[in-house]
C-alpha cells in the first residue's frame, strides 16, 4: 500500500487535511465531562412521612414497600434506612443491568401497593442518576440588603428571605434551566411560607369557641365548585362560583355568627404569613443562602457551560445588585487541569522531541515533520472520538495521553528507518518504502500488545468496568491513529521534504557518536560479565514481588487538599437554630484559615444528592483553604473544638471527595457487621446491643455505638376523657395546634398553596403544654395535663433493613478484617439470641482482586500469542514480556522511593511505560531476527542494538525531560501528575538497561545452544 501512496502525496496530504478539517469542526461538537457518560446501576427511593416515626416507618411502611421492591428483576441488594418522617431505600442492580427498564419497573411495583399506604402521604420518590448527575459545581445566592425586596407581592412580609427562596425557585432556576448545556438546577435551602392564625384563647373561652369551630368557619368559606354550563336560548355560557381564599385580608374578612352576634375573623385572631418550620437550611460564609448545584446534559461541553454560566451570573449581577453570588464545590478544576496537562505534553513534548532529534541528527526537517504529525493524529483522533460517541472527559484524556507519545515514538523510529536504507544509497522512494514496511509490523505488534493489555479490563464488572470501556476505547483509537499516520503520513511527508535533496550524506553528531562509543563499551561489559548479570536480574526479579506487596495501593493519588469536608452528629435533640448556633461558634475559631464555608444543617432539599440524608441534628461542613498547611491546621482546630466543647458529638473529616470518590461512594467502612435478632421480623433491643458494644471495645474492637435518641410520647388517657366529658378529637386539634401541625386549607395565590394553619403563640415547653386549655361538651374548661400523660423511652435514631430482615450495623474501619471478623463471629455466637451478617468495602475489594487475577491471565494470554504470531517463536515471546516486567519493576521501585502509591495516575503512567518497552524490544528482536541469517549471531545482536540506538536514546530522553518539570512543580495539577511521571521514569531507566544489557543476554542465550545444534 505505501507503494502506492508514495507517489500521489497530493491525494494522500489533500485526504489528511479534509480529515483534519473534520476532525477539527467535530471537536467543536463532542460532549466534554468529567466523566463518561455511564448508568450507575444503583435506584434510590425516597419517602417522606413528617408525622411519622422511624419506628413506626421500619414496622408499617418500609417493610412493605422493600418486600415489593424485592421482586424488582435483576436486583442485586437492596437496603433501606429508616429515620424521623423518612426512608431512603438504595436498590443496586447487576452490572449490565438495563437500570432504565430496572427505574420503570421500581415504579410499576410502588404503584402496584400505593393503594395500601397512608392516604395522607406523598408517592415515594423514585431516584436514577448517572455518573452525569454529579453536580459540576454549586452556584449560592444570598441577600446583601433586606430592607431592598425583590418584587413587589401581595403577600410580602418582613420574612425577605422567603421572597429569595421563591425568586431562586421561580426565576433563578428557571434561567439557569433554559441554557442549553442544563439538564436540571437541584436545589436546598429554600424557605416555604405558611399562613398562621392565632387564636386570643381569652376571647376564645369567652365565646366557647375551639380549633374544630374555627376550623369549620374556614373550610365553608374556601369552597371552590368549578365551572357549569348555563343554555339561555342557542347560547350556552359558563359560571363559575368560587369562594376562595387568595389573601390574608380574606381570611381577616370571614364573617361567622356565634350566638346573637356576627363576628369577623380579625376580631378573634391575627393572621400573618411567616416561614414555615425549619427542618434543615443551608448558610455559605456565615450567610444563610440557598444553594443552586448545576447538572449538566450528557452530551454537552463543560467548558462551553461554565462560560454560559459565568456570563449568566455577571448579568444577574447586574440585574439584582442586593444579591450576591458565588460558586462553590466547583468540579471543573480537575477537568481543566487534564487538559491543561495535556496541552503541555504536546508542546513540551514537540519542544523536547525538536531539541533531542536536533543534538542527533543535527536536521531540522525531521523534527518539522514530527510536530506536523502530533496535530494531524489528533485531530482525526477527536472525528473517531465523534463516530464512536465518546467524549472529552479524565478517563480518555488519559488514552490520548498514551497516543501522543505512540505518535512522537513511531514517527521517530520510521524517520530513523527511512534514514537507515538511506545510508545505504538507496534512493529516496525506496527508502521511504523499504524503511516503512520494515518498522511497520513491529509497531502494528506493539499496539496490539497495548490493547491486549487493556481490552480484557473492559470486562471488569460494575462502574470501573463501564469506565475502563471508555478508556479501552480511547487508547485503542489513539494507538489505531498513531499507527495510520507513521505508516501513510510519515513516509510521505518526508518524500515531500527531502525530494530535491538527491544525495544523502549521513553525519553522525557529537552526541551521536559518544553515544555509540558508550554503548560498544558497555555491550562487551555485559557479554564479557554474563553470569553477573544475569544474577543481577534475577535478584531484581525476585525483589518485584515484596515490592509490590509493600507499597501502598489506592484510588486516587495523595494531593494537596483545598477542601475539608466535617460531617458533624450532635448526638443530642438540638433544633436547627442550636445546630446553626454552634457552627457560628466554630466559624469563629477557624474563620481566619478558611477563603469559604458551606453548611448543610438538618434536612436538606437536594433530590439527586445521596450523601446529605440527614436529620436536623446532624450536619456538613465543606469548608475551602488556601494551603494544605491550613488543611491539617483546620482540621485539628475542629477536633479540638469539638472535644472540648460538645464532647457527646460524633464526626466525620475528610478531604473534599473528587469526582470519581463521588461515582464510587468511597465511604464505606472495610468491615461492617449486621446484628439481626433470632426472633422472626424483631430488631434487637437496646439493652443487647449497647451489652454486644461492650464487649466489641473489650476484644479491642473499635466502634461508635449504635445512634440512640431520647423521645417523648403522650398518651391520652380515654377514663379521663369519658370522666370529664371531652371529646378525643377536642385534644388531638388542640395537639396538632401546640405543635403548629394543624392545617385546614390552602390560600390560593396566584402561583403558588400556600398552607393555613391554627397556631398557638406559646413557646412548646412542656409546662406550657400541659397547661393548655381545652374545652369540655358543657362548654366548661379543663387543663390538658388532666388528660394526657407524658413518658420519655429510648429509642433507635435509625432502622435498617435489607434481604435478610431488620439489623443494627456496627462499622470497623479495620486493617486485619479476617482476623476482627473470627472475633465479632465468637462474640456474637456467644450471645443468646443475636445473629450476624458481614459486609463491607474488604469483601467488594477481596472480588475485584480475583476478577483482575483472571482478567491479568488473559491479558498474559493475549500477549503471548500476538507476540508468537509476530517472531513464529514459542520462547521469543517471554523476552518481550519479562522486559515489561523489570520496566514495572523499575516504576514500582520510584514511586516506592518517592514515597507514592500505585493509584489510577501510576497506573495510567505503566500501561504507558508498557507502550515504550515493548515498541523497543519487539523492534530490536525484529531486527536481530532478520540479521541473524547474514552474520554472526553476537554480531547480530551488536549490530541490531546499534541499529535501534539513535531512535530509543531518543524516545528515552524526550520522555524523562517531558516529565521532569512535573517532578519539581508544585499545584494540583503537578501533584496528580507526579506518580505517573515517576512511574515511566523509573520504569525507563531500568528499561533502558534491560534493552541494553538483558534483551541480548537472554536472546543470545535462547539462540546460542540452538545454532551450536
Amino acid at each position: 500500500m505505501i507503494r502506492f501512496l508514495i507517489f500521489r502525496p497530493i491525494a494522500v496530504l489533500v485526504t489528511t487535511l479534509s480529515l483534519v478539517i473534520l476532525g477539527l469542526i467535530t471537536f467543536q461538537q463532542i460532549p466534554v465531562s468529567l466523566l463518561p457518560d455511564i448508568s450507575v446501576p444503583e435506584i434510590s427511593v425516597q419517602i417522606n412521612y413528617p408525622s411519622a416515626s422511624a419506628q413506626e416507618l421500619n414496622q408499617t411502611i418500609t417493610k412493605r414497600v422493600l418486600n415489593q421492591l424485592q421482586q424488582v428483576n435483576h436486583l442485586d441488594d437492596i437496603q433501606a434506612e429508616s429515620r424521623d418522617g423518612s426512608v431512603i431505600l438504595k436498590l443496586s442492580f447487576d452490572y449490565g443491568s438495563n437500570i432504565n427498564l430496572a427505574y420503570v419497573e421500581t415504579n410499576e411495583k410502588i404503584d402496584a401497593i400505593i393503594s395500601s399506604l397512608p392516604r395522607d402521604m406523598e408517592r415515594p420518590l423514585v431516584i436514577k442518576a448517572g455518573a452525569t448527575d454529579i453536580p459540576v459545581f454549586n452556584l449560592n445566592v444570598w441577600q446583601n440588603n433586606l430592607s431592598y425586596p425583590l418584587q413587589k407581592n401581595e403577600l410580602k412580609t418582613k420574612e425577605d428571605f422567603l421572597l429569595l427562596s421563591d425568586f431562586c425557585e421561580n426565576v433563578l432556576r428557571r434561567r439557569i434551566e433554559q441554557l442549553n448545556e442544563v439538564a436540571l438546577v437541584d436545589i436546598t435551602g429554600l424557605s416555604k411560607s405558611e399562613v398562621v392564625i392565632t387564636p386570643d384563647q381569652a376571647k376564645f373561652q369567652s365565646l366557647g369557641i375551639d380549633e374544630q369551630y374555627l376550623k369549620n368557619v374556614l373550610q365553608e368559606n374556601n369552597i371552590d365548585l368549578g365551572n357549569f354550563a348555563v343554555k339561555d336560548g342557542q347560547y350556552q355560557y359558563n359560571i363559575r362560583f368560587s369562594s376562595v381564599l387568595k389573601t390574608t385580608q380574606d381570611i381577616e374578612n370571614i364573617y361567622f355568627r356565634k350566638g346573637e352576634k356576627v363576628f369577623q375573623l380579625k376580631e378573634i385572631a391575627s393572621v400573618k404569613i411567616r416561614e414555615q418550620k425549619l427542618n434543615g437550611f443551608y448558610t455559605y460564609n456565615g450567610n444563610r443562602a440557598v444553594c443552586l448545584s448545576i447538572i449538566k446534559q450528557s452530551d454537552s461541553q463543560l467548558l462551553k457551560l461554565q462560560e454560559e454560566l459565568s456570563r449568566e451570573i455577571n448579568q444577574y449581577k447586574k440585574d439584582y445588585p442586593q444579591l450576591s453570588f458565588a460558586i462553590s464545590q466547583d468540579q471543573t478544576e480537575l477537568l481543566n487541569l487534564s487538559i491543561n496537562n495535556l496541552i503541555g505534553n504536546i508542546l513540551f513534548g514537540g519542544l523536547c522531541t525538536f531539541i533531542m532529534i536536533f543534538f542527533f541528527m543535527n536536521d531540522f526537517k525531521t523534527p518539522i515533520i514530527v510536530g506536523m504529525v502530533i496535530p494531524v493524529s489528533l485531530a482525526i483522533t477527536f472525528l473517531c472520538f465523534y463516530l464512536f460517541h465518546i467524549s472529552i472527559n479524565i478517563v480518555s484524556l488519559a488514552g490520548l495521553v498514551l497516543g501522543i507519545g505512540e505518535i512522537i515514538d513511531s514517527a521517530i523510529i520510521v524517520i530513523e528507518s527511512i534514514e537507515q536504507y538511506r545510508e545505504e544509497n538507496n534512493d529516496l522512494e525506496t527508502s521511504c518504502i523499504n524503511g516503512t514496511q520494515e518498522v511497520i509490523i513491529p509497531l502494528f505488534t506493539s499496539i496490539l500488545t497495548n490493547s491486549a493489555v487493556f481490552l480484557p479490563l473492559i470486562f471488569m464488572s460494575g462502574i470501573a468496568g463501564a469506565l475502563f470501556i471508555d478508556q479501552a476505547l480511547a487508547v485503542s483509537i489513539s494507538l489505531g491513529i498513531s499507527l495510520l499516520c507513521s505508516y501513510t503520513f510519515v513516509p510521505i511527508l518526508y518524500r515531500v521534504f527531502y525530494f530535491k535533496q538527491y544525495e544523502f550524506k549521513p553525519y553522525t553528531t557529537f552526541l551521536g557518536k559518544k553515544t555509540e562509543q558508550l554503548y560498544d563499551c558497555f555491550f562487551d561489559i555485559v557479554f564479557n560479565y554474563k553470569k553477573s548479570f544475569f544474577i543481577f536480574f534475577i535478584i531484581i526479579g525476585i525483589l518485584a514481588i515484596p515490592l509490590f506487596l509493600t507499597i501502598k495501593k489506592q484510588g486516587m493519588p495523595v494531593v494537596s487538599h483545598n477542601e475539608l469536608e466535617t460531617k458533624i452528629d450532635w448526638n443530642e435533640p438540638i433544633t436547627v437554630e442550636e445546630n446553626e448556633k454552634r457552627l457560628k461558634e466554630l466559624r469563629k475559631v477557624i474563620q481566619t484559615k478558611i477563603i469559604s464555608q458551606s453548611n448543610f444543617i438538618g434536612q436538606q432539599q437536594f433530590i439527586l444528592n445521596r450523601d446529605l440524608q440527614q436529620n436536623f441534628n446532624e450536619c456538613l461542613l465543606i469548608c475551602k483553604v488556601k494551603s494544605n498547611t491550613d488543611f491539617e491546621y483546620l482540621k485539628n482546630e475542629i477536633i479540638t473544638f469539638l472535644q472540648s466543647k460538645y464532647p457527646t458529638a460524633s464526626s466525620k473529616i475528610r478531604a473534599g471527595k473528587n469526582v470519581f470518590e463521588q461515582l464510587f461512594n468511597t465511604n464505606e467502612t472495610p468491615l461492617r457487621a449486621k446484628i439481626s435478632s433470632d426472633i422472626e421480623a424483631d430488631i434487637p433491643d437496646i439493652k443487647s446491643i449497647n451489652s454486644l458494644h461492650n464487649l466489641f471495645l473489650k476484644n479491642q474492637l473499635v466502634t461508635p455505638p449504635p445512634a440512640l435518641q431520647n423521645r417523648v410520647y403522650i398518651k391520652i388517657d380515654p377514663e379521663k376523657l369519658l370522666i370529664y366529658d371531652v371529646t378525643y378529637e377536642t385534644v388531638y386539634q388542640k395537639l396538632k395546634t401546640i405543635f403548629n401541625e394543624n392545617t385546614i386549607g390552602n390560600l390560593k395565590s396566584e402561583q403558588k398553596y400556600i398552607p393555613i394553619l391554627i397556631s398557638d403563640d406559646q413557646k412548646k415547653t412542656f409546662e406550657n403544654i400541659q397547661n393548655s386549655i381545652v374545652n369540655t361538651k358543657q362548654g366548661n374548661f379543663i387543663s390538658l395535663s388532666q388528660l394526657i400523660l407524658l413518658t420519655t423511652k429510648q429509642d433507635y435514631k435509625s432502622y435498617f433493613q435489607s434481604k435478610d430482615g431488620s439489623f443494627i450495623p456496627f462499622e470497623f474501619d479495620s486493617e486485619k478484617v479476617e482476623e476482627d471478623q473470627r472475633k465479632i463471629k465468637e462474640i456474637v455466637n456467644n450471645t443468646n439470641d443475636l445473629n450476624v451478617h458481614f459486609s463491607g468495602v474488604f469483601f467488594k475489594n477481596q472480588a475485584l482482586i480475583r476478577e483482575l487475577l483472571y482478567i491479568l491471565l488473559v491479558a498474559i494470554g493475549l500477549l503471548y500469542f500476538i507476540l508468537s504470531a509476530q517472531f513464529e517463536s514459542l520462547t521469543q515471546p517471554f523476552i518481550v514480556m519479562l522486559t515489561i516486567i523489570f520496566g514495572l519493576t523499575g516504576a514500582e521501585f520510584l514511586l516506592w522511593l518517592g514515597g507514592n502509591s500505585i493509584n489510577i495516575m501510576s497506573v495510567i503512567g505503566m500501561i504507558v511505560l508498557i507502550g515504550i518497552l515493548d515498541n523497543d524490544s519487539i523492534l530490536k528482536i525484529d531486527t536481530m531476527n532478520r540479521s541473524i541469517n547474514s552474520m554472526g549471531l553476537l554480531d547480530a545482536i551488536k549490530m541490531s542494538g546499534k541499529k535501534r540506538l539513535k531512535s530509543q536514546i531518543m524516545t528515552f530522553l524526550t520522555t524523562i525531560l517531558g516529565l521532569l518539570p512535573i517532578l519539581f512543580s508544585g499545584g494540583l495539577g503537578s501533584e496528580l501528575q507526579q506518580p505517573l511521571a515517576l512511574a515511566v521514569i523509573g520504569g525507563m531507566f531500568l528499561g533502558l538497561l534491560i534493552s541494553l544489557s538483558f534483551i541480548p543476554l537472554i536472546y543470545w542465550l535462547s539462540n546460542y545452544y540452538s545454532l551450536q545444534k
